[in-house]
Order: C-alpha cells, then structure tokens, then sequence
C-alpha cells in the first residue's frame, strides 16, 4: 500500500515516541512525502523543539530514522500533477495540492492526514490513523 503522510503527520512522528511514529516505523505500508514537505518541516524544528524538548541535533536523528521510512516524491513528479491537484484543492485549501499531486503523481492508495479539508475532495482516499491500525500494521 502506498500512503502519501502531510507534514502534520511527520511533525506528530518527529514529537514523541507515540503511535503516529510507531505506525511510520512498524508498517507494511510504504510512506511518501513530497519533496517540499521537509522543507515545511525544516520551518517548525524551533517550535518541535519546544513542544518535544528535544534538542536540535535529537530531533535531525529522530527525522533521519523516520526517512528510512518515508520516501521522498521528487519535485519533477510533483510537478507533472501540480496543475490537477491546484483545480481540485482550489476552493478547499490550495496550500495542500502539493500532497495531492504527490498522491497522483505515485498512484497512492490515500492521503494519512489529520485535517479534515483534505476528505473535501474525491480524487485521492483520506487515511487516518485508526484506519492504518485497522490494517493490522
């Protein structure tokens, strides 16, 4: 099974050694994230660091751990679908097309994420965390 995660869901894996990043460290499931997507990591690592109260070279080993995990989807690839996935999240919440191209772009069989808009739209399938468990991972 191939899942795209949005950054809410690495950032809760990145918090604490809960069953977000169990599932991303235990499953059958392969993880995608797009390329940009770190990026918008990078951007919260001193706002993780307060939460987690960790330091920032503890949260770079907790994030090299989960990428063994996760696999990135080029920017090209985002790319080929950004346009699609734009049209469909336009009236939604656009600055989440990015995980929707990255879906399209690697057939994902759905989008784990934690916010609701995302089941706004039909084209790619909504996961939550209770359904990745129901897989038995």
């Amino acid at each position: 099974m191939k899942v795209v995660i949005d950054t809410n869901v690495l950032m809760a894996g990145i918090l604490k050694e809960g069953i977000v990043r169990k599932v991303l460290l235990s499953s059958d499931v392969d993880f995608y994230i797009p390329d940009g997507g770190l990026s918008e990591v990078e951007k919260h690592i001193p706002e993780l660091m307060e939460k987690s109260k960790m330091s920032s070279s503890e949260i770079e080993q907790v994030i090299l751990m989960l990428l063994e995990h996760i696999e990135i989807i080029p920017a090209e690839k985002v790319k080929e679908y950004f346009d699609e996935a734009v049209e469909i999240m336009r009236l939604i919440h656009l600055n989440d097309a990015p995980f929707i191209a990255g879906a399209l772009a690697i057939k994902a069989d759905g989008i784990w994420s934690f916010d609701e808009h995302f089941k706004k739209q039909m084209k790619v399938r909504v996961l939550s965390t209770r359904n990745l468990l129901d897989l038995n991972i």
